[in-house]
């Protein structure tokens, strides 16, 4: 993740610049949150499954895909393929669920501030030991 995080800030140093929008009203920075919208990706390139991101994800994943040369190389270069993004008009909970669900598997404990206390209270009850047994 590190490698891919230099990557974007050193070849496209204006999307850190783009996000600061987006974090100054948050208490987590711009890598932060660069982070997570890799971790977002990573997550549909491990699946096929039809994922969500957190509302900030998905305007962090907005700014990325306008530089669209840099996005694609991006894509191929760590996914071996062009990740698209189709929005939907709708917000489907289980969709984002089955997303927090696999993010727990890959990275652990999801940020608050980024995924929202839904993805918290997720992460607790895939925590909660009696409840598997």
């Amino acid at each position: 993740m590190k490698i891919q995080l230099d990557d974007i800030v050193t070849q496209i140093p204006l999307f850190k610049k783009k996000i600061k929008e987006i974090t100054d009203n948050h208490d987590f920075d711009e890598e932060d949150l660069i982070i997570e919208m890799l971790r977002f990706l990573n997550l549909i390139h491990l699946t096929n499954k039809k994922l969500s991101p957190s509302l900030i994800v998905d305007l962090a994943w907005h700014e990325f895909i306008l530089f669209t040369k840099y996005y694609n190389v991006f894509c191929l270069k760590y996914f071996n393929r062009f990740i698209h993004h189709t929005p939907s008009e709708s917000s489907d909970h289980a969709i984002y669920e089955k997303t927090i669900e696999l993010y727990i598997q890959q990275y652990g404990k999801p940020s608050e501030l980024i995924w929202g206390v839904h993805a918290i209270n997720i992460w607790a009850a895939s925590n909660c030991g009696s409840c598997h047994n």
